[in-house]
């Protein structure tokens, strides 16, 4: 898959904890398809379902330039390059809570 096919192109900087547990900063591009599909291409190895945060690099003058959650969905290793592309959507962080919650299997906590 090319990244650079799709017209939705954007300069990202992404950070997150690789399968290692070690914190990295990488710089990458972020396709945004016509379906919605949002992806990266990564050197650092990843997990399915790690977060990553994900800052648009926008020139200095606008302020709205903060990192926001995402989670890798799916991770497609590259045979003929190093690293992977990834597929992300943004993490919502109350269902975050209520997925953790359930996978503990906390019966007397409730979650609105």
């Amino acid at each position: 898959m090319d990244l650079h096919d799709d017209q939705n192109c954007y300069v990202v900087e992404v950070s997150g904890w690789d399968v290692a547990e070690g914190f990295f900063v990488e710089r990458t591009e972020l396709t945004w398809s016509a379906e919605g599909i949002k992806e990266i291409r990564l050197q650092r190895p990843v997990r399915e379902g790690s977060m990553l945060f994900v800052r648009l690099m926008q020139p200095a003058t606008q302020n709205e330039n903060y990192p926001i959650a995402c989670e890798a969905v799916k991770v497609t290793k590259e045979a003929a390059r190093d690293g992977a592309i990834i597929q992300l959507t943004q993490s919502r962080p109350r269902a975050l809570i209520r997925r953790a919650l359930r996978e503990l299997k906390f019966p007397s906590i409730r979650v609105a």
